[in-house]
């Protein structure tokens, strides 16, 4: 009967873990390594790069996982690592690598015209790194938007880097800076 009893009650503590969401628990760091001149950020197990420069962060957006940063010159970027079955339009991890990479770019592109009538602009695709690079532009209630985007995936994790609108860098240096984050040497 105690042999029953406790087979019993660990079937139902396997069946009800799983039906629980899995979470993953995540450690969160960021510092500034004066002697590198970079700023290095890490959210593990997911993914962690080294920011050319002093950046501080700024606010975090639990929605879709974006930290913030902005540096001295009041250029704002954000950076964001998520797992690739997170997505909706991802459901039953369909989509890998470069496939995933254009789905996002057409998913997310597509919510910033509709929703705001902005217009999109595919810089770069390279479907050996996995990563698309993009421009939104346009303007809502009169203020300029010009956001550049690289998502990439490399084994499931999705890089997700941003610029926010600044005239204070060209483009070939957003470009130049966002494709650092990603490629390592």
């Amino acid at each position: 009967m105690t042999r029953t009893l406790i087979n019993l009650t660990l079937l139902t503590t396997l069946i009800l873990t799983g039906c629980v969401s899995q979470r993953v628990s995540t450690i969160v760091g960021c510092d500034y390594d004066k002697s590198k001149n970079q700023t290095n950020y890490f959210v593990l197990p997911f993914g962690s790069v080294s920011i050319p420069g002093k950046w501080e962060k700024a606010n975090y957006n639990y929605v879709s996982g974006q930290q913030f940063f902005i540096n001295n010159d009041s250029i704002r970027i954000a950076i964001a690592f998520n797992r690739f079955d997170k997505y909706e339009f991802n459901a039953g991890d369909l989509k890998k690598g470069y496939d995933f990479v254009n789905a996002f770019y057409e998913w997310d592109s597509k919510f910033f015209v509709d929703s705001y009538g902005l217009q999109r602009n595919s810089i770069e695709n390279d479907s050996i790194n996995n990563y698309i690079l993009n421009q939104i532009y346009g303007f809502i209630n009169d203020a300029k938007v010009d956001t550049y985007f690289l998502v990439g995936e490399k084994n499931g994790i999705v890089n997700n880097f941003s610029i926010m609108t600044t005239d204070k860098w060209a483009e070939n240096k957003k470009v130049d800076f966002l494709k650092g984050l990603y490629i390592k040497d």
